[in-house]
């Protein structure tokens, strides 16, 4: 074994290959330079799309909101007027409620045959 200033600075130590050690850490040193550079390029790309990717999705958001209110607003409609008809002509809204049932049933058994 070799003797290094720092195995005679301190006894018992054991003689280090340095320059092994130093290229060991050089190539460390490179993998973390590059690994560096890598994330930095990812934040600079996604510094870059973030604005433009949230106002897209206020906007999807937004026209996901004035579907919503569309559609309780036809359902509300739908709704009053099943009352209105179940009102005025409960005998014929009656007889088209089992024509609708039967025709789910029809079409239910359908499905599970194919």
């Amino acid at each position: 074994p070799t003797t290094t200033p720092l195995s005679v600075a301190v006894p018992g130590l054991p003689a280090l290959d340095v320059s092994k050690t130093l290229s060991i850490q050089k190539q460390q040193l490179e993998i973390y330079r590059v690994l560096l550079e890598t994330l930095a390029a990812s934040e600079q790309e996604s510094a870059t799309i973030f604005p433009e990717l949230s106002k897209s999705l206020v906007g999807h958001i937004g026209t996901l909101n004035k579907l919503k209110e569309d559609l309780q607003d036809i359902f509300t409609r739908i709704r009053a007027l099943k009352a209105h008809f179940r009102g005025q002509y409960p005998e014929v809204y009656d007889y088209v409620q089992s024509l609708h049932v039967d025709e789910l049933d029809d079409e239910d058994d359908g499905c599970a045959e194919a």
